[in-house]
């Protein structure tokens, strides 16, 4: 229709005129989503069958690994404890334990993998269940500085604490 001006747009607005057109057009939209509260976790449960560990090198070595791997998931949640959170369960299915050459080489792989389940008692939509692998390359940044990785042994305790904390870590990033 001439003369009928279904849009104006001015050539330049004015410092507070446009600060008044974005005010305006911003009060519309829907409030920015707030930063979710970290989830509150109530029980940790770590299970591992170390009956089914082929080699009993590695089943020697991680003989304390429910306990240890429990313990370090905890410490990663010690703010988050709450009478109603979710509860974390851990099934070890596999642990395999390989030399720092077999590693580099590639001929074995030092791995820990398990089910990760999250159910919550209250609220039946907080669940999540995947299946978690860690190996020695996801562990490395846990090895204390200065740390040979070709140079250490299978029987050096922070090889087995970086493997214990990469796999905690993974579990309390994924909640």
């Amino acid at each position: 229709m001439p003369g009928l001006t279904l849009f104006y747009a001015p050539k330049s607005l004015s410092a507070p005129a446009l600060t008044l057109a974005l005010a305006l057009a911003l009060a519309g939209l829907p409030p920015v989503a707030q930063a979710q509260a970290p989830t509150q976790v109530r029980a940790v449960e770590v299970s591992a069958d170390m009956s089914t560990i082929g080699n009993p090198r590695a089943a020697t070595y991680w003989s304390g690994l429910q306990d240890d791997l429990q313990g370090a998931i905890l410490a990663l949640l010690t703010d988050r404890i709450a009478d109603d959170g979710v509860k974390i369960e851990v099934k070890l299915s596999t642990l395999e334990l390989a030399s720092a050459f077999e590693n580099i080489a590639n001929l074995a792989d030092t791995r820990l993998s398990g089910q990760v389940i999250v159910t919550s008692r209250s609220d039946n939509s907080d669940f999540n269940a995947y299946e978690l692998t860690v190996t020695i390359e996801e562990a490395l940044p846990y090895l204390p500085p200065g740390t040979v990785v070709t140079a250490i042994s299978l029987e050096n305790r922070d090889y087995y604490g970086a493997m214990v904390a990469a796999f905690a870590r993974a579990v309390v990033d994924r909640l």
